[in-house]
């Protein structure tokens, strides 16, 4: 993790993880960076770093392995409404975890969901094995 504790920089996250019980738990302030928080931080995130949680964007869902990160633009329009985390592959299909509605081992594509759209566009991230 780099860049703490300007939010707008790096991908981190501090111990001011609050929690109680049924309650979810919940951030107090300046306890996390943007990146780990908002989609389209995180896509800007790993479209450029250079140490620490690193990744490389690939063309098809076909290169993803379990870990790798798969953001979604549902308008097409640039700006990135929600990422999603690849917990299993079917036959080289990526299969998703996601929590907007939780969601769990849902083909990736999102084509049954109510945010979908035919111009919906998707950036797919391979996680560096290696962080530096």
């Amino acid at each position: 993790m780099s860049g703490y504790p300007n939010r707008a920089r790096g991908w981190w996250i501090t111990d001011g993880w609050k929690s109680g019980r049924g309650t979810g738990g919940y951030y107090s302030n300046e306890t996390w960076s943007y990146s780990w928080t908002v989609s389209s931080s995180l896509r800007w995130y790993l479209e450029s770093a250079k140490s620490g949680l690193t990744a490389k964007r690939v063309q098809s869902p076909s290169e993803l392995n379990i870990g790798d990160v798969i953001f979604y633009d549902f308008q097409g329009d640039g700006r990135i409404d929600h990422s999603t985390i690849v917990t299993s592959i079917v036959n080289g299909v990526p299969y998703i975890h996601a929590h907007t509605v939780n969601s769990q081992d849902r083909h990736y594509d999102y084509s049954n969901s109510h945010a979908y759209t035919p111009n919906t566009k998707y950036y797919f991230f391979k996680i560096d094995d290696v962080f530096n």
